[in-house]
């Protein structure tokens, strides 16, 4: 008998600081204008901004060549590739929407 092994990647959740929404994640989401349609200032988001992907026991935030930028605690992302997301850390969308990185 052949034993085999599955990774399920556990939930991953963004909320807005403000507490507005919420999304979440489960192995691999692709963000942009359309998720945050609700916000005044979503005009400023790319149609494919950033996306949060769960590699080997670690979810990424990843910057899809965004025009205005996706950072990660205050640092510019963009051109850095897949940079590993922490309990707490905060994305900040294109200068104009805050994220807070949870689990569920």
């Amino acid at each position: 008998m052949e034993v085999f092994t599955v990774e399920v990647s556990p939930a991953l959740v963004l909320r807005t600081v403000d507490g507005r929404a919420e999304y979440r994640v489960e192995g691999q989401r692709v963000f942009g204008r359309a998720d945050f349609s609700w916000h005044p200032r979503s005009v400023f988001i790319s149609r494919r901004h950033f996306a949060v992907e769960y590699l080997e026991g670690t979810y990424f935030v990843e910057d899809l060549g965004s025009t205005n930028g996706t950072f990660l605690n205050g640092v510019d992302i963009r051109g850095m590739g897949k940079t590993p997301l922490r309990l707490g850390d905060v994305i900040n969308v294109a200068g104009v929407l805050e994220l807070v990185v949870a689990y569920k």
